[in-house]
């Protein structure tokens, strides 16, 4: 244990002997009533006390820290292991930035973002991602946004999770959060919006950066100007910069979506539903059978072309957006996307008689085509010479075989002809070259 008197230099001494490691640290918000002591139970291993953070930190006094200290706890002192937030899905182009780096990387599914990390999407384009606790969010387009910090225990949930929300819009589906200092925040330009569990969104207007909050489920607390509001599912609430937010307001009722098909054929038609009261423009979304978000798009009619996707189960989400850009309550209307079968191949047209190998039967020459399609009728011809001039046999038979007395010895010629109804138009067979030995 440390002397009391000899503590307050020791930390004057680490204050800048730590910051180093900084960028190997996890970070937690001190809040109200919380102690070095409680957060060192909470987090580290057995064998770290909470003496050891506070030297680490440079406290000098651990009863007196302010709400809202930032307590930085080395990874291998933690008792429990961090898990970041994974890219589920990504629409359209999304650029990722690492924590103090300027060029962005490639985000795709299951990349991992940590505290530190800006997400930036482009128009029409949208990121899926997944806590560790099973909570969702997703970020719509034209949006930026910073993660200040972002813990989550594996198999233990979100922990002071803070997200900036820089412009555009976020949605959120997040898991109630255990403990007293377990939270989870959005910060824009306007208000905070501080929730320990519901489904909310949050968008940002990039020209005046206006603030709407909108909650489908629980309750959430926005704050701006030294003012809380506490909004209700199924209310939003506008905050301007330094204005107090404003009182809740009711959000638009869901389309009617029951007059679309249960399954439609790939690839997709479009859909169009009747128009809701209040609605000057609409969000469709597509989920998949996770209820992950795979598209998701704002129009200003009731007719939408989903982009193509593979087959299987999906729910379609849409809403109504007011005159003041509150988004509504969501339709869902479960689809099954189906691949359309090939069509039917057409029928091969046999337009060429097809002419066997002759085959001798005693005294008979036993003879077999398959007919032309479309033919009248057709012609068997037996000749001495290749070009069938010098005739020998000449006939014309609705059959598709003949017996014909086997001819004298010497080389003779076969072919069956094909007459259609255009008295001009027939097709001939193979010829075949037959020797008919002088000992028959």
């Amino acid at each position: 244990m440390l002397r009391r008197n000899l503590l307050p230099i020791i930390c004057l001494y680490l204050v800048f002997l730590f910051p180093a490691v900084a960028a190997e640290d996890w970070v937690y918000r001190m809040h109200q009533g919380d102690t070095l002591t409680q957060v060192a139970e909470r987090f580290l291993k057995p064998e770290f006390t909470p003496e050891q953070l506070q030297v680490y930190n440079g406290i000098i006094k651990d009863r007196a820290i302010p709400v809202g200290t930032e307590i930085r706890v080395p990874i291998d002192w933690m008792d429990q292991e961090l898990a970041g937030v994974e890219v589920r899905f990504v629409f359209g182009e999304a650029a990722l930035f690492r924590r103090g780096e300027s060029e962005s990387v490639e985000m795709a599914l299951g990349t991992v973002l940590n505290a530190g990390d800006r997400v930036v999407t482009a128009e029409k384009s949208a990121v899926s991602l997944a806590f560790a606790d099973g909570s969702h969010l997703l970020i719509g387009p034209e949006s930026e946004v910073v993660f200040d910090a972002l813990s989550t225990f594996k198999g233990k949930g979100i922990l002071d999770t803070r997200i900036r929300l820089q412009r555009g819009r976020v949605e959120n589906r997040i898991k109630p959060v255990r403990g007293s200092g377990s939270r989870y925040e959005i910060h824009t330009p306007a208000a905070v919006t501080v929730v320990r569990g519901t489904d909310f969104r949050v968008a940002v207007d990039a020209q005046n950066q206006f603030s709407r909050n909108e909650v489908t489920e629980g309750e959430v607390n926005v704050t701006a100007s030294g003012e809380t509001v506490a909004v209700a599912a199924g209310e939003g609430t506008l905050v301007e910069p330094g204005q107090p937010p404003s009182p809740p307001r009711r959000l638009l009722d869901p389309p009617d979506l029951s007059g679309l098909d249960a399954s439609y054929t790939l690839p997709m038609p479009g859909i169009e539903w009747p128009a809701l009261s209040g609605a000057v423009s609409y969000r469709a979304q597509l989920l998949d059978s996770g209820l992950s978000v795979v598209f998701s798009q704002l129009v200003n009619d009731r007719f939408l072309t989903l982009p193509e996707q593979p087959e299987g189960s999906y729910q379609l989400r849409v809403r109504g957006i007011d005159e003041l850009g509150f988004e509504g309550l969501s339709a869902k209307h479960d689809i099954e996307l189906k691949i359309q079968p090939p069509p039917d191949p057409e029928p091969v047209q046999n337009a060429t008689p097809v002419l066997h190998p002759p085959v001798f039967a005693g005294p008979w020459l036993n003879l077999h085509w398959q007919p032309a399609d479309d033919a009248w009728s057709h012609r068997l011809i037996l000749a001495r010479d290749a070009e069938l001039k010098v005739l020998v046999f000449d006939q014309l038979t609705q059959a598709v075989g003949a017996l014909l007395p086997v001819p004298q010895p010497g080389q003779y010629f076969i072919a069956v002809e094909a007459l259609f109804n255009d008295a001009e138009s027939t097709s001939r067979s193979q010829i075949y070259r037959l020797e008919v030995p002088g000992w028959r």
